[in-house]
C-alpha cells in the first residue's frame, strides 16, 4: 500500500521512482488475498512505466507454492524459458509432517473452547516426553499467557509438572537475573514454570528476552501470535496452531485464520540444524478440516481480487495521467492478473465460453469494466468521462481520492454530506460514515464500556447512539482525541484502525473544502486533522502539544482564555508560575511560549482595475526556532477569504524552513473583486501541524477606490492597403519590394501619421501584427524632415536590441549608407563612433548613463526621434529606467526649444489614454485590441492543480501538451515555452517518451536520415543531439551560439516539428509556429530564491508566436497554469493590463543622479523634475 501511494503521486516522487531498477515482491501468492489488487495496480503501473520511460525495471517474485504458477508468471511477464522456477513441497531442507485435528462444537463456542484447550495440552505434552521445544500459537494478545496458565494448570493436574521445568538449564540463573529488569509481570510469573509469551504488545526488551531463552532452551514452550512467524525467524521442533478463529478489525468479526498464515507458521517447524522432520499441528473445528487440508495440501488455484477495487484503481491512473481514455484503460486492464485469469478461467468471472471464443482477448468484456466504472466515478464528481469522445480526464475530488486513499463509496457520501457551515460534530460525523469503517460492528459485550466512554471522553454529540457503525466509530474517534484508557482489547485494535485511517480522511476532506473554497469548513477540518494528529481537542489548551506536567495543564484548563497564548506572552514568568500555581514552570512555559510557532501577516492592497485586486503579504515568523519542536520546517496555509460569506478567494501553502527562517517572506497575488464589495477580507495564516498556532488579519475596504479605467481602443478601419509605391522614394520601395508589395492594413491606418507629420505616437497592437514597419517609416520621416539628425531605437532587452541590429544593418544601412551602432552590457563603442552614428540601438540602463550629462554631450540634444519598443514595460523591475529616458527627453526637448518626437510601441493596453497622455500623444494615439492579428488566435487555459513543488507541477504538464500537440498540430511547427534551462531537457526527455509509445516514434522528424546525421554532427550539446534525433529542438541561452543557430534553422525551416525554448526565445527570436504551448507560468526568481509568477508581457509575448502569417489561418495557444491564476489570465488576456509605474521604489538613485548632473538644483526644481514622469 505504501508504494502504491508513493507511485500515486507520480510527480512528487517521481525522482525516487525513476530511480528504481529492481522490484521485488514477496509472498506474490498474496494476490488472491483481499489485499491482492494493489499487488496488480502496482505491477501494472511499472510495467507500463517501463514502456513509456523506455527503461528497464526488473521485477522478481517470490511466494509459497502455488499451483497455478505459470499464470502468476505471465502475469508478471516472465520469460517462462528462463525466469521461472518452481520447487514443490519435496525441495523443503526439513521435511514437514502435518497433523490436522478437528474438534467438536460450533467454532466460539465453549464446548469447543474447552476442546481445543485439552487437544493443544496432549500434543504439548507427546512433544515435550520426546524432548522437543514447543510453540503454541494463539490468535489474540491476551490469549498468549491465559493458554500458558490453563497449560501449567492442566500439567499440575496431571502431575506433569517436570516435563516443563527450566531450572536444570545451564542458563536459567542467568535468566531469572534478567527477568528482574522486565516490565512484565506475568512473565516473571511464568518462566520458572518454563512458559513464555511473545506477541506484538510486549516492549521489545521484553519480546528480545523471549527469542534469547527460547533459543537457548531454557523455555520449552512458547505461546505466541502469528506476528512471531512472519517478523522473527526463530525455528522450533513442533508447532502447535490452536484454533483458527481471530478478530479482524478491518472485518470488524472474527474470522478464519488465512492460509498464508497457516503456510507461514507451519515453515517455522523444524530446525535444519538439530531435527531431520518438522511437525505442525493445526487444531480447529471440524466442519474447518476440510477447508485447510485442500489449502495446505494446495488445490485450488489463486484468482484475481482486482474487479473490486477497479473503480478506485482507474481513479488513481486517471489522475496519476496514465489513462487519459477508454481504449488506453482497456490497454492498461490488459497487464493485470486479472485479465490473465479471466482468459484462463473465464466461467468464475462470469464470461461465457463463447464469448472467449469470439474475442480471444477479451477487448469488448474489458471496455464493459472499465466504462461501467468510469459512470461509477463520474456520478461521484471524480472524473469527467465524455461518453461520445471517450476521454476520461481527473477532476480535483478524483486527485485528492487517489492521494489520500479514500475509497470512491466515501467520496459519495462526502458528496452529499459536506456542507459550508458544518460543525465540529458534523464533521465527526462523516467521518465515521465513511466507507473505511463499514465493517467496524457494534457488538453485545462492548456496550457497557462504549457507553463509559460516550459520557466521559466525547464532547461532541453522537447522533443515533453507539448502536450503529458510525456511531461506534464516532464514540472511538473522539476517545482517541481525548487519550481514554479503553479496556477491552478488540476496542483497542478498533480504536486504532479507527485513528490510522480518520488522520487521513480528515486531511483528505480538508483538501475538498479547500478545493470548494469554503473558508469557514477548512477552518473546522483542519483543526480536526490536527487534533487527530495531536490527540488534543481544538478548545483545549493548545499547550497540550508539548510535553507538560498534568496538573499545570489542569490550570491552564480552568482559566480558559485569561491564559490564552496572547495573554500568556505579555505575563512575565513569575506572573505565570502564580497563575499556575507552580513558579518553577513560570520560565518553562515562557520558553515554550517563544517556541510556539505563530506568524504576523502584514496585508498590503492595491486594486488593478474595477475587478481585480492585488494583495501583497509580508510575513514575519513570531517565534524562536527550537529543533526539537520544529525540526527542519513548519507549514502553513494562507487564504484570504470574504468576511461576509467565507468564500475562499486565494489560497497557498506555504513552507518555512529553518534555513530562510529570517529571510523577507513576501507572497503576491490577485484576487477578483465582486459587486457588492465586502466590508472587509480576512487574511488567514494556519499552522499545518500545530493546534491554536493561527493568525487572522482584517484587511478594511472602507477607503478602497476602484480605478474606473475606460479602455480606449481604436477601431481597425476597412482601408484599402496602401501600395509600397505610396513611399515616393526609389531606394525605400526598393528594399521593401523584397518582402511585400502592399502594407498590411494596420501599416496603412496609421501611415500618413507615421510618414508625414511629426507627431508623438503610442502604437499598441499585438505581438506580430506588424509595429516594426511602422517604427520605420517614423525613422524615414526624421532623415527626411531633419537631415543630420540621430534616430534612437530603445528595446527593454538585449535580445530584442540584436534582433534589430542584424535584421536593420542586413536589411537597411547598406541601401541607404546610414551608419548604425549598437550599445549594449556586451557593446560599448567609443564616443566618435557614437557621434558618427544615424541610428543608435540601445538598452535604457546604457542611454541613461549616456543621456544624464546631456548639456556637455551635443550628440545627446542632435536626437530628433527615439522610438520605445515594448514600453508597456514600465510597470517591470526596470521600468523606471524607461519613464526617467521619456521625462529627460521630454524636457531636453522643452529646454532647447526644438522637439523631439517620440514613438512608444506596445502590446493592447488597458489604460493607453494615461500613457499617451505622459508621452505628449495628441492625435496619434493608436491602440488597437489584441484581436488585430494577422493571423487570428485561439487561446486555450488549462488549469492544473497545486503541486507541493515546482518540478512535480511542471511533470504533470508534459503529457497534456503531447496530447495538444497531437490534437491541434498533428504535422505543423510548435513552440513549447518552458521556465528554465534545466525544464527543456525535462520536458523534451518526457515528449520521446511519449512518442516512443507511438507507432512512429520520430514523428517529429522532417528530414531524410543523410540529412539529420549530418545536422548531428554539428552538435555541441548532448541533450540538443539526443532530443534533435526525435525531431525536437532546445532554445536556451546555456546553449553555444552555433547549436541556438542550428535549432532556429532546422525549426525555421521546418525540418524539425518541436522546439522547446525559454521565454528567451520569444522576445529576440522571430520564429512564428502554428501551436504555442505555454507550459507553466512560474519562473525562478535567483534573487528572492523562490518561484514568481511571469509577467503577462512575458506571456503575451509568448502568445505572439502563434500563427504564421505566410502559412496559418489561425494560430493557437495553450496555457498551462495553476488552477488559481486560471481566472486571472481570463480577464487579463482580452482586456489588457493596466501599466503602472513602479519609479517610486527607486526615486531617490534617479534624483541623485539629476543632481550630480546638476540639472536639479533646488526642491522646487526636484518637483518639476517630478511633473514630467508618468508617475505624476
Amino acid at each position: 500500500e505504501k508504494w502504491d501511494v508513493v507511485t500515486r503521486k507520480s510527480t512528487g516522487d517521481t525522482e525516487l521512482v525513476q530511480k528504481v531498477r529492481l522490484l521485488i515482491i514477496d509472498e506474490v501468492h498474496m494476490l488472491h488475498d483481499e489485499r491482492g489488487a494493489v499487488l496488480e495496480s502496482l505491477v501494472a503501473r511499472t510495467e507500463r512505466q517501463v514502456e513509456s520511460t523506455q527503461s528497464l525495471i526488473r521485477i522478481v517474485g517470490l511466494s509459497a507454492t502455488l499451483p497455478n504458477y505459470i499464470d502468476v508468471a505471465d502475469f508478471l511477464k516472465v520469460n517462462r524459458m528462463a525466469g521461472l522456477f518452481y520447487f514443490d513441497g519435496s525441495f523443503r531442507p526439513v521435511p514437514l509432517e502435518q497433523h490436522f485435528i478437528g474438534v467438536k462444537g460450533k467454532a466460539g463456542s465453549k464446548t469447543s473452547r474447552e476442546n481445543l484447550e485439552k487437544v493443544s495440552f496432549e500434543k504439548v505434552r507427546d512433544m515435550l516426553e520426546k524432548g522437543h521445544q514447543v510453540m503454541v500459537f494463539v490468535h489474540s494478545r491476551k490469549d498468549t499467557w491465559k493458554t500458558a496458565k490453563t497449560m501449567y494448570e492442566m500439567a499440575t493436574d496431571e502431575g506433569c509438572t517436570d516435563l516443563f521445568d527450566p531450572s536444570f538449564h545451564e542458563n536459567y540463573q542467568q535468566a531469572l537475573r534478567d527477568l528482574k529488569t522486565s516490565k512484565g509481570r506475568e512473565l516473571r510469573e511464568l518462566v520458572p514454570k518454563g512458559f513464555g509469551t511473545h506477541h506484538a504488545g510486549m516492549p521489545r526488551s521484553d519480546r528480545n528476552l523471549m527469542e534469547r531463552l527460547f533459543a537457548d532452551g531454557v523455555l520449552k514452550v512458547l505461546c505466541c501470535t502469528a506476528t512471531l512467524a512472519w517478523g522473527v525467524n526463530l525455528p522450533a521442533a513442533a508447532v502447535v496452531i490452536k484454533g483458527t478463529q481471530l478478530y479482524s478489525a478491518e472485518a470488524g468479526k472474527f474470522v478464519d485464520l488465512g492460509i498464508l498464515d497457516v503456510l507461514q507458521i507451519f515453515g517455522r517447524a523444524g530446525r535444519p540444524q538439530f531435527q531431520d522432520t518438522g511437525i505442525g499441528f493445526i487444531c480447529t473445528t471440524q466442519d474447518k478440516v476440510q477447508h485447510y487440508l485442500t489449502a495446505v495440501t494446495q488445490q485450488q488455484p489463486i484468482e484475481s481480487n482486482f474487479s473490486k477495487k477497479m473503480v478506485d484503481n482507474l481513479n488513481a491512473e486517471i489522475s496519476l495521467g496514465t489513462v487519459t481514455s477508454v481504449s488506453e484503460a482497456v490497454q492498461w486492464l490488459g497487464y493485470s492478473y486479472l485479465f490473465v485469469r479471466m482468459q484462463r478461467n473465464p466461467m468464475a468471472y462470469g464470461i461465457d465460453w463463447a464469448e472467449i471464443r469470439d474475442d480471444p482477448q477479451l477487448v469488448q468484456r474489458r471496455r464493459e469494466l472499465i466504462i461501467k466504472a468510469a459512470r461509477v466515478l463520474q456520478q461521484s464528481q471524480m472524473i469527467i468521462f465524455n461518453e461520445t469522445t471517450e476521454e476520461l480526464r481527473a477532476k480535483d475530488v478524483g486527485r485528492i481520492a487517489s492521494q489520500y486513499y479514500v475509497l470512491q463509496t466515501s467520496v459519495e457520501i462526502f458528496n452529499t454530506m459536506m456542507r459550508p457551515q458544518a460543525t465540529e460534530a458534523d464533521v465527526l460525523k462523516m467521518i465515521s460514515m465513511s466507507g473505511e469503517f463499514d465493517n467496524i460492528q457494534s457488538k453485545e459485550p462492548e456496550e457497557k464500556e462504549l457507553l463509559r466512554l460516550q459520557d466521559e471522553a466525547a464532547p461532541c454529540d453522537i447522533e443515533g447512539g453507539i448502536g450503529s457503525q458510525s456511531g461506534k466509530t464516532n464514540v472511538l474517534l473522539q476517545s482517541y482525541i481525548s487519550r481514554a484508557r479503553l479496556e477491552d482489547f478488540t476496542l483497542v485494535s478498533d480504536s486504532s484502525y479507527v485513528a490510522q485511517n480518520a488522520a487521513r480522511i480528515c486531511r483528505a476532506l480538508f483538501m475538498i473544502a479547500l478545493n470548494r473554497r469554503w473558508g469557514y469548513q477548512c477552518l473546522v477540518l483542519l483543526s480536526m486533522c490536527k487534533s487527530i494528529e495531536k490527540r488534543v481537542w481544538a478548545y483545549q489548551h493548545p499547550f497540550h502539544q508539548f510535553d507538560i506536567p498534568q496538573a499545570v495543564m489542569r490550570n491552564l484548563d480552568e482559566k480558559g482564555s485569561s491564559a490564552s497564548i496572547e495573554s500568556l506572552r505579555d505575563m512575565d514568568p513569575a506572573e505565570i508560575g502564580a497563575l499556575v500555581h507552580n513558579n518553577k514552570m513560570g520560565h518553562t512555559i515562557t520558553k515554550l511560549l517563544d517556541n510556539f510557532p505563530t506568524l504576523t501577516v502584514e496585508a498590503e492592497i492595491a486594486p488593478l482595475n474595477r475587478d481585480v485586486l492585488r494583495i501583497h503579504l509580508y510575513i514575519t515568523p513570531d517565534f524562536r526556532w527550537n529543533e526539537k519542536h520544529h525540526g527542519k520546517s513548519e507549514s502553513y496555509w494562507i487564504w484570504v477569504e470574504n468576511s461576509e460569506t467565507s468564500e475562499i478567494y486565494h489560497h497557498e501553502y506555504f513552507i518555512l524552513s529553518r534555513r530562510k527562517l529570517y529571510d523577507d517572506h513576501e507572497l503576491s497575488f490577485t484576487i477578483p473583486l465582486t459587486d457588492p464589495l465586502p466590508s472587509q477580507i480576512y487574511v488567514r495564516a494556519v499552522s499545518d501541524r500545530w493546534l491554536g498556532a493561527e493568525t487572522v488579519t482584517p484587511v478594511s475596504f472602507q477607503h478602497l477606490i476602484r480605478p474606473d479605467t475606460e479602455s480606449v481602443y481604436t477601431d481597425l478601419l476597412n482601408l484599402q492597403p496602401l501600395p509600397i509605391a505610396a513611399l515616393k522614394n526609389p531606394l525605400l520601395e526598393e528594399i521593401y519590394s523584397q518582402r511585400f508589395q502592399f502594407f498590411n492594413p494596420m501599416q496603412t491606418q496609421l501611415f500618413h501619421c507615421m510618414y508625414h507629420t511629426s507627431a508623438n505616437v503610442l502604437l499598441g497592437s499585438p505581438t506580430g501584427s506588424g509595429k516594426t514597419v511602422a517604427c520605420e517609416l517614423a525613422m524615414w520621416w526624421a532623415f527626411r524632415e531633419k537631415p543630420g539628425s540621430k534616430v534612437v531605437y530603445i528595446a527593454p532587452m538585449k535580445a530584442l536590441v540584436r534582433e534589430r541590429v542584424q535584421d536593420w544593418g542586413k536589411r537597411l544601412t547598406k541601401q541607404m549608407g546610414l551608419k548604425l551602432v549598437e550599445l549594449t552590457g556586451d557593446n560599448t563603442p567609443d564616443t566618435r563612433t557614437i557621434r558618427d552614428a544615424d541610428i543608435i540601438i540601445t538598452t535604457p540602463e546604457k542611454w541613461d548613463g549616456i543621456s544624464r550629462s546631456w548639456q556637455t554631450r551635443d550628440y545627446v540634444r542632435q536626437v530628433s526621434l527615439v522610438i520605445i519598443d515594448e514600453i508597456h514595460l514600465l510597470g517591470g523591475d526596470r521600468g523606471p529606467i524607461l519613464e526617467i529616458i521619456v521625462s529627460r527627453m521630454n524636457y531636453i526637448a522643452s529646454q532647447k526649444k526644438g522637439s523631439v518626437r517620440i514613438v512608444g510601441m506596445s502590446t493592447a493596453c488597458a489604460n493607453a489614454t494615461d500613457l499617451g497622455n505622459w508621452l505628449g500623444v495628441k492625435e496619434g494615439l493608436f491602440n488597437f485590441r489584441h484581436s488585430v492579428r494577422p493571423v487570428p488566435l485561439e487561446i486555450y487555459i488549462d488549469g492544473f492543480p497545486e503541486q507541493k513543488g515546482f518540478c512535480p507541477l511542471m511533470q504533470s504538464m508534459n503529457r497534456p501538451t503531447f496530447l495538444a500537440i497531437k490534437s491541434h498540430s498533428p504535422d505543423k511547427p510548435v513552440i513549447v515555452f518552458v521556465a528554465s534551462r534545466r525544464q527543456t531537457r525535462l520536458t523534451a526527455r518526457d515528449l520521446i517518451n511519449f512518442c516512443g509509445m507511438e507507432e512512429n516514434p520520430r514523428r517529429f522528424v522532417r528530414m531524410s536520415e543523410d540529412d539529420l546525421a549530418l545536422n548531428l554532427a554539428r552538435v555541441k550539446d548532448e541533450a540538443l543531439r539526443e532530443s534533435l534525433s526525435f525531431g525536437i529542438g532546445l532554445h536556451h541561452a546555456g546553449l553555444v551560439e552555433s547549436d541556438r543557430q542550428l535549432a532556429e534553422e532546422l525549426f525555421a525551416n521546418n525540418k524539425i516539428q518541436v522546439l522547446v525554448a525559454t521565454s528567451t526565445l520569444a522576445w529576440g527570436v522571430n520564429l512564428p509556429a502554428h501551436l504555442v504551448v505555454v507550459k507553466g507560468t512560474q519562473f525562478f526568481d535567483a534573487k528572492t530564491e523562490a518561484y514568481k509568477d511571469m509577467d503577462l508581457t512575458d506571456v503575451l509575448q509568448m502568445l505572439g508566436r502563434a500563427g504564421r502569417p505566410q502559412f496559418d489561418t489561425s494560430g493557437i495557444a495553450r496555457i498551462f497554469t495553476q488552477d488559481a491564476k486560471k481566472a486571472f489570465y481570463k480577464h487579463f488576456l482580452h482586456t489588457g493590463f493596466p501599466v503602472e509605474s513602479s519609479l517610486h521604489n527607486v526615486l531617490d538613485n534617479h534624483l541623485g543622479a539629476e543632481v550630480s548632473a546638476e540639472t536639479v538644483a533646488t526642491k522646487q526644481d526636484a518637483l518639476d523634475y517630478l511633473t514630467w514622469t508618468f508617475f505624476f
